[in-house]
């Protein structure tokens, strides 16, 4: 992969001089050679970690700079590709995305279209139209995945929307689609009109856990799939304790949020936290760290094509993309099941 220049200046930049984590002795011989793999029959090839824009916010609250460091930090670890949506921060944070791009990095581009009100909307033309402008504010002439955000709520059939879908493929617009968010049936009506190349779905070892089985039967039927969330919410970097105040992390907004009533709320935080503890203390026992460890899972689990993580710090993009390197055994596994159920997604044991 050739670097456009502004992505070597920032490379050779004391702006860029962030002490990465120590890598650990396991994959300290074989420096990640980052792994991809296919979409579909899409002829798309995604890296196993992506890089995920949301953490970038928008030109008022982020940075062209901060995205640039970020962007050459992961194209230095090898990842390939980066996911945004028009529905974070009102399309702002595609806009930054695409002035940090420069029309110049060699970064495949994933974004989603949401349903009414929080986004364009899902009636064909809708659809039509909020493509053309993520491209326009993306800075590029075509997507390489694009998806369906959430399901509709407004009553516009999924099977019209899927079909405005198609034809941004046939018009050359998107090179393959996608659902986010969506059910195994949702998934099965839109293939009776043409196949899914690609689901996003959250996953993690503390949240979204009954999405394994859609993953897993995509897996089985040929749908790729790439997975959001796949560090909880932030929880299993490992940097969350018991002395952490979320608001200062999260914002005043926080107990709004769907996975602070999952993650954080009363009684949900001391098992999401039990869970680190364990993780941490197995991490330790495998010489890795507990972002390696969760990441490591989660691309472990049958059906997954890639997952999402995304930071502000280009330290720790270097970090997740390490995690490629990270080869459990069947028993380390194993013992992960069993910490997932002293988690928040189940019942008291």
């Amino acid at each position: 992969m050739q670097m456009p220049s502004w992505v070597l200046a920032v490379l050779a930049s004391p702006l860029n001089e962030i002490p990465a984590p120590a890598r650990d002795p396991r994959d300290a011989s074989r420096v990640t050679a980052m792994r991809t793999s296919p979409i579909a029959d899409t002829g798309i090839e995604l890296t196993v970690i992506g890089l995920g824009g949301y953490e970038l916010e928008d030109l008022e609250m982020g940075s062209k700079d901060t995205a640039q460091r970020v962007i050459a930090a992961a194209l230095d670890a090898g990842i390939n590709w980066i996911d945004t949506a028009e529905a974070y921060f009102a399309g702002g944070n595609e806009t930054l995305i695409g002035r940090a791009l420069g029309g110049g990095a060699d970064l495949k581009l994933s974004t989603k279209v949401a349903p009414e009100p929080i986004g364009s909307g899902f009636r064909p033309e809708q659809i039509a139209s909020a493509c053309r402008a993520s491209l326009d504010r993306l800075g590029v002439d075509h997507l390489d995945l694009y998806f369906l955000h959430a399901p509709d709520e407004t009553g516009v059939p999924l099977g019209e929307t899927w079909d405005a879908m198609v034809r941004l493929v046939d018009d050359g617009l998107v090179l393959a689609i996608g659902l986010s968010n969506f059910t195994r049936e949702d998934l099965d009506l839109c293939r009776e009109i043409r196949g899914v190349d690609v689901i996003q779905q959250g996953l993690s070892l503390v949240d979204h856990l009954e999405e394994r089985d859609v993953i897993r039967y995509c897996g089985q039927t040929g749908t790729a799939v790439v997975t959001y969330e796949p560090l909880g919410s932030g929880i299993l970097t490992g940097a969350v304790t018991r002395d952490t105040d979320p608001v200062s992390v999260w914002g005043e907004d926080f107990v709004e949020w769907g996975f602070y009533q999952r993650l954080f709320a009363p009684g949900k935080i001391e098992r999401s936290l039990v869970v680190v503890d364990r993780l941490r203390e197995m991490a330790e026992r495998l010489d890795i760290t507990v972002p390696r460890l969760a990441l490591a899972w989660n691309l472990a689990q049958p059906g997954v094509t890639s997952a999402i993580a995304g930071s502000r710090n280009p330290a720790h993009v270097t970090e997740n993309a390490a995690a490629v390197a990270v080869e459990l055994s069947p028993p380390d596994l194993e013992e992960l099941e069993a910490v997932m159920l002293l988690g928040p997604s189940f019942d008291e044991p």
